[in-house]
């Protein structure tokens, strides 16, 4: 099946991205008529476990932050952009890129570490310049969609309006509410100085492309167990 996107990515920033086989996925394209859409996830546990639940289903196309095995932060493509990723529950075909960050979903605002922020800015970076995923949220800061039924839910947003959305942004039956009340215009702010740097052609993304603009991979204690 020829794609029409670039179906797999090899480096974001300072960040290789490996590439991890034998993840189970649908080979389903995702529909090349909705507006360039992602979708952020937290994991709630740690980068092993969380790996070996999406060996076996609901694989993202991507997995980034750290790995306490490794000890660093990572980035690893798991399943191939234009088909679909299995992280929510229905409307998968609607997000060209999904992304399980290793973390923990707070209500109050918060980022994740610094090397894990600077991984996620970089593939989001990269996301903007390859596949055209604006760096913007429908919604402001501190707007965040909350477990079970919520107004961004049934906004009409998702699938209509481009850009990044959390888990709980998304419709029913979703109810998860992950990445909680993440700090997104920081997020972005660092991901468009990444993309400015990066250039306009997406042409050559890889280790030759993305060479000028590496940027320190600071490192994090692991994620305890939930």
């Amino acid at each position: 099946m020829k794609l029409p996107f670039k179906p797999w990515l090899d480096q974001a920033g300072a960040f290789p991205i490996s590439h991890i086989a034998g993840i189970p996925h649908y080979n389903t394209p995702v529909s090349p008529t909705t507006p360039r859409t992602g979708v952020l996830h937290t994991t709630e546990g740690g980068w092993a476990g969380s790996l070996a639940i999406f060996r076996v289903h609901y694989a993202p196309h991507f997995m980034l932050g750290y790995d306490a095995t490794a000890k660093e932060v990572r980035i690893a493509q798991l399943v191939q952009v234009g088909t679909i990723g299995a992280a929510l529950k229905a409307h998968n075909n609607k997000a060209l890129v999904q992304i399980e960050m290793i973390g923990f979903s707070k209500p109050t605002p918060w980022l994740p570490d610094d090397g894990t922020v600077e991984a996620l800015a970089s593939l989001m970076a990269v996301c903007f310049v390859e596949y055209g995923i604006p760096l913007t949220r429908p919604w402001a800061d501190g707007d965040f969609g909350k477990a079970g039924p919520n107004p961004h839910r049934t906004s009409g947003n998702y699938g209509t309006v481009a850009g990044w959305y959390g888990h709980g942004d998304c419709p029913s039956p979703d109810t998860h509410w992950d990445p909680g009340n993440l700090e997104w215009s920081k997020v972005f702010a660092k991901a468009q100085t990444i993309a400015n740097s990066m250039g306009p052609s997406s042409d050559t993304i890889g280790p030759a492309a993305m060479a000028g603009i590496a940027t320190s991979n600071a490192t994090s204690p692991a994620a305890k167990p939930k």
